[in-house]
């Protein structure tokens, strides 16, 4: 599929280019009527439809040669040729193709709410509130044996209104209605999983379930199709999900296909703040979450807030259910949070947890164990999202302690956070709350993969580190940057120490996420590293020596990007790319192939040409085949071999590909293989639709251009008999091509259908295009009678081409004709465009329709805004044409008009722009170190050195990577 960034800068450029010809005509005073015999005057004729197509919307880019013969003939200089020119290759530059990424099967299985138990779905299970063995053999008693096919440890569950909300919500899905996406939020341990879990028992027990266990599983079952009407998708924690790699593609195809298909359920689970605040809020970095935000605010999605603490009402009503189950954890939970309304939170043992880590080291957590909490938090709080390795916990932890506690033994951080992951330590002694929460939770993708930890949810959300423990930032951040290996959390990260103003931090994260395999873009770079230390040449360089192209298609993204830094950077990201790239698509190889032919690099060209012939060549597409044509004749391969390259490709292209890639390849066929070009310009002229004539005088231009008289005679014959003769503008334009080819006697033949009386009259340009196309071919009697026919049903849309038929039309009409006409086109004429109006007003006074003139006006003054610059043209065209009343109107109208006030101008005025990231706050021009001291000067190449080292660093050698970042 063409990928959007591409197919928005092409449309953007075409749009550009238009403006740029109308700009450069309107600069002259030139109007299309001039154009044409200017055109003529400098050799490069041009037909009034042609002109009228290359300067407005809705019609495909003009060639080249369109757009050169008018700039011509609008004595533009070579400074704003050259920009027509650089436009015109922007808008007409062949799509690159998006490849799709290779789906690899999903490490989940279905399953059903019931099968999979509160245990598998993450509920949170409700501990003890008491050690004491009797009680617990009491409540143990009590446990009920369920479905799951185990003792569940669940309490009694008392609905809320955000429950009966949940529900309604559901059901319409699980009954196949419109798809929805339930997000509850709320803070941790309120009951949220609780609450879905509840809901889905009830209503869908043993509908098919996917529970993916991180964003790669989710991103493979949607790519396999696998999330079917009728199943539930099961996203608790969503942050999972919805951060990293891959979560924009993912929220774009879960989107996709909440919104295209029906009957499908997502449930998900979120805390506020950090989470959903951050995830729904517009941002401006380049780290933007547009696809997630789009998710979460699309139709399909319901939030529903979980609140925090009991009413007075539901504490009665938990306190009944409490005694009717007889379930102790209830009454003593309901208890505990009385004073608060935080009864939830105390059934899960959260405010215990957090009792127990305030306490300090060397209470319940010992000085070690206490450390290693406090780091993961601290960690979390600095924005790594994703599961924390050991060793990342180990360095923090460490640096914390003081010396003299700091252990000895070599595994001393694996006994510890397995103490503080499972609960028990080696000796006996239990670091949890009442043998069920764990301060940290171990977490495993796979089996066999390494064990990483997260902090606990109601730790890590009511834990101030900065305020209740200390933890050497130095210290984090280089172990969040030596220890952190995923490209996408090593960007995230570098925008984090970027807010910070850790400058070279945030730098040496993006070359470590460069590294990694982000597909780091070099405005990106450019913009993190402070002026004072760009070496912009070394930088790009660098960039060329280790950014990832993997497609093809990425390759030619990364050429075009490095296009303005010389071809030594060029030349050598050229070289690794070339015999790298997966040739995963037709489209995206052969816009690579042909940018490397036009920047230069033939050898790495000639590289990827012989991988193609490898490969076989793709005889039926006329774009690729064109490209390597090309490639061919530049790379110097033998003379036979092209040619019968070039006769193969003329017999096979594919002639219902785009009419413009097979005008393409022929015209690279004219330069060696003229032969081959003239036969596939005879097929390409037999495939064209010969019933729409604007398609089929497009083709005879071109075609002509290309010296394709066979082919133009070929298509003219089809043509003429059949074409639909209804758009005035295309019927003139067919005219005007069929007597440029020099084909009078189709020319009569067309002319004999009487297209007049075919004619649907509407828009008044395209009857002006048709009057000028008879007068070309020599019917002044057709272009009259097509004035004095179209009057009643004429289209009043143009203000330019008003004038114009205002001008036929009084070389064919009685005067009281012309002036019914003027009076009436004034009135609905369009004033958006000033120069319209110049040339309206100079039109009516040239044929002393003063009244009209006077009509047009007053309307023009009523409609100006007083103080703008559209008011400023018309006072001067009022002025030029002596409407001296009208001119005192439009004065007294502005002088009546107040000044803005000092508020109305701060307001209007744009804020001042943000300050480039990467570029530090006053006093630190360099950015700051990581304990917030002014770093000193440090340029591009030294942070090879600090990468040096940090790779030793990862090895456990080499002294603190945070004393070399400050040296």
């Amino acid at each position: 599929m063409l990928t959007s960034d591409d197919t928005s800068a092409r449309t953007a450029a075409l749009a550009a280019l238009r403006e740029k010809l109308r700009d450069t005509l309107g600069s002259q005073g030139y109007t299309r009527k001039d154009v044409v015999s200017r055109s003529v005057a400098a050799r490069m004729p041009l037909a009034p439809t042609t002109i009228s197509q290359a300067l407005n919307d809705g019609h495909r880019a003009p060639s080249l040669r369109t757009v050169t013969a008018i700039a011509r003939a609008a004595d533009a200089n070579p400074e704003t040729c050259e920009q027509l020119r650089n436009l015109w290759h922007k808008a007409t530059r062949p799509p690159v193709v998006a490849a799709p990424g290779a789906s690899a099967a999903s490490s989940v299985s279905p399953g059903s709410v019931r099968g999979a138990g509160p245990a598998l779905l993450e509920v949170q299970q409700a501990p003890f509130l008491t050690t004491d063995s009797d009680d617990a053999a009491e409540s143990t008693a009590r446990v009920v044996r369920t479905n799951f096919g185990k003792e569940a440890a669940l309490t009694p569950y008392l609905a809320r209104p955000h429950d009966q909300k949940l529900e309604r919500l559901l059901v319409p899905a699980l009954d196949g209605a419109e798809s929805c996406f339930v997000m509850l939020t709320g803070d941790s341990s309120t009951g949220k999983t609780r609450a879905l879990f509840e809901s889905l028992l009830r209503l869908a027990p043993n509908r098919p379930l996917w529970r993916p266990t991180h964003a790669a599983a989710l991103a493979d079952l949607l790519a396999d199709g696998s999330v079917v009407p009728g199943a539930v998708l099961w996203l608790n924690e969503a942050q999972r999900f919805l951060y990293g790699d891959p979560s924009e593609e993912t929220a774009a195809a879960l989107r996709e296909l909440l919104i295209t298909r029906t009957g499908i359920t997502v449930v998900g689970t979120l805390w506020t703040f950090p989470y959903w605040e951050e995830l729904i809020r517009p941002s401006v970095s380049a780290d933007a979450r547009s696809h997630v935000r789009a998710l979460l605010d699309a139709p399909v999605t319901h939030r529903l807030a979980v609140p925090g603490e009991l009413t007075s009402t539901e504490e009665s009503e938990w306190k009944s259910l409490a005694a009717s189950s007889g379930d102790r954890r209830m009454g003593q939970a309901g208890r505990a949070g009385a004073a608060d309304g935080r009864v939830v939170q105390h059934l899960s043992g959260g405010p215990r947890l957090l009792d127990a880590y305030r306490m300090g080291p060397g209470s319940h957590f010992t000085h070690a164990e206490h450390a290693l909490v406090t780091a993961a938090i601290a960690a979390r709080n600095a924005g790594h999202y994703a599961p924390l390795p050991e060793g990342l916990l180990a360095h923090v932890a460490d640096a914390a302690l003081p010396p003299r506690l700091r252990p000895a033994e070599p595994g001393w951080a694996r006994d510890a956070l397995t103490a503080l992951a499972t609960g028990a330590r080696a000796d006996g002694r239990r670091t949890d709350i009442r043998n069920t929460l764990t301060a940290l939770v171990a977490l495993r993708d796979s089996a066999g993969g390494t064990t990483m930890y997260e902090p606990a949810d109601y730790l890590q959300q009511n834990v101030v580190v900065s305020e209740e423990a200390s933890v050497p930032v130095p210290a984090l951040w280089d172990a969040l940057t030596a220890f952190t290996t995923d490209p996408s959390l090593l960007m995230h990260l570098s925008h984090r120490a970027q807010e910070l103003d850790f400058s070279k931090q945030a730098v040496v994260l993006q070359r470590r996420a460069t590294v990694a395999g982000c597909p780091t873009g070099w405005i990106t770079i450019l913009t993190a590293t402070p002026s004072r230390a760009h070496s912009r040449r070394d930088m790009a360089l660098w960039m060329a020596d280790h950014v990832e192209c993997e497609t093809d298609g990425e390759a030619f993204l990364r050429l075009r990007e490095f296009s303005e830094e010389g071809f030594d950077v060029t030349d050598r990201l050229a070289a690794r790319v070339v015999t790298r790239v997966r040739l995963s698509d037709e489209g995206s190889t052969f816009a690579l192939l042909g940018q490397l032919v036009d920047a230069g690099h033939i050898c790495h060209a000639s590289r990827l040409v012989d991988r193609i012939l490898r490969v076989g060549p793709p005889w039926e597409k006329p774009e690729a085949m064109r490209a390597l044509i090309e490639a061919l004749r530049l790379c110097g391969y033998l003379p036979e071999r092209k040619a019968a390259m070039a006769s193969e490709a003329a017999r096979r292209a594919d002639v219902s590909a785009g009419f413009q890639s097979l005008l393409n390849l022929v015209e690279e066929l004219t330069y060696d293989h003229a032969e081959a070009a003239h036969l596939l310009a005879l097929r390409v002229a037999g495939a064209v639709d010969s019933k729409d004539p604007e398609f089929v005088a497009s083709a005879l231009y071109e075609l002509q251009c290309l010296g394709m008289t066979a082919a133009c005679r070929r298509l003219a014959e089809q043509a003429v008999p059949r074409a639909v003769l209804e758009d005035p503008e295309a019927v003139g334009w067919l005219l005007e091509e069929l007597k440029n080819s020099g084909f009078d006697d189709l020319l009569g033949a067309l002319l004999a259908r009487d297209p007049l009386a075919q004619l649907a009259i509407g828009s008044v340009k395209k009857v002006v295009l048709l009057v000028w196309g008879l007068r070309i071919v020599g019917r002044e009697d057709l272009a009259r009678r097509l004035l004095l026919r179209s009057l009643p049903d004429i289209e009043i849309d143009d203000a330019e081409y008003t004038s114009t038929y205002l001008d036929e039309l009084a070389h064919v009409g009685d005067p009281r004709t012309v002036r019914r006409f003027a009076l009436n086109a004034v009135d609905e004429a369009p004033l958006d465009r000033g120069a319209g109006v110049v040339i309206l007003a100079r039109s009516l006074q040239q044929h002393g329709l003063s009244d009209a003139l006077d009509r047009l006006a007053r309307r023009a003054i009523a409609t100006a805004h007083p103080r703008s610059g559209a008011s400023v043209s018309l006072l001067q065209v009022l002025r030029s044409r002596r409407l001296d009343a009208h001119d005192d109107v439009l004065i007294e109208r502005a002088v009546a008009h107040p000044e803005p006030t000092d508020a109305e101008r701060h307001t209007a005025r744009p804020s001042d722009p943000e300050k480039p990231r990467g570029e530090p706050r006053g006093g630190a021009p360099f950015g700051l170190e990581t304990d917030g001291s002014p770093a000193r000067a440090w340029s591009w190449k030294d942070l090879d050195d600090l990468e040096a080292h940090m790779a030793r660093r990862m090895s456990g050698a080499g002294r603190s990577t945070a004393d070399l970042l400050r040296s």
